[in-house]
């Protein structure tokens, strides 16, 4: 091996470790918005089955209020300052998608409409599409998955009994492609 394809091999060891560490940490924001998602769906079903809070919907708001710090946390642990294209696409797309998800369920207040079918289709849509950025396929698929979980929400009545499957829609669409994306990038960063 000579001098150049040495400083090739060693900038390409570089690159990799710079991305699967950006990958760890966008895995690890993908998980947070996913946890915190189901957890205050269940929340808002326990507090709508029994009629705990009269103004319940307020609980959705726990979800930017405690992501959105935490993102920028996670996004700061990055030391890595230089993005690729890819990474910005990325950022720009969740950013967008958080902002049209949240008009949409604050819109959702004086405007009636199916808000869970649509924020889960949405949420759905942006999973595949970071999937197809990333060329993962486990998580394409969990965005399919997510989105026949949407189309069943139409189906069903009472928005109560709506929330519960609601929630499993992060948990096939971010979660579980989330974990077993992590588990399989490289950790030799």
């Amino acid at each position: 091996m000579n001098e150049t394809e040495s400083l090739e091999l060693i900038s390409m060891m570089v690159r990799n470790a710079r991305t699967n560490l950006r990958a760890k940490i966008n895995s690890n924001i993908l998980l947070l918005w996913g946890y915190a998602v189901v957890i205050v769906s269940i929340l808002v079903w326990i507090l709508k089955k029994w009629t705990i809070f009269p103004y319940t919907s307020l609980s959705w708001l726990l979800i930017p209020f405690i992501c959105l710090p935490v993102t920028k946390y996670l996004y700061a642990q990055d030391k890595v300052k230089v993005k690729s294209y890819l990474d910005k696409t990325i950022d720009y797309i969740t950013i967008l998608n958080v902002l049209v998800c949240t008009i949409i369920a604050l819109s959702a207040i004086w405007i009636e409409m199916p808000v869970l079918f649509i924020e889960g289709i949405l949420f759905s849509m942006w999973i595949i599409t970071i999937g197809l950025l990333i060329r993962y396929k486990i998580v394409i698929s969990g965005g399919v998955t997510g989105v026949i979980l949407s189309l069943c929400l139409l189906f069903i009545p009472k928005e109560v009994n709506q929330i519960i499957i609601f929630a499993l829609i992060p948990l096939f669409s971010i979660i579980i492609p989330g974990h077993l994306f992590k588990k399989n990038t490289r950790s030799n960063v």
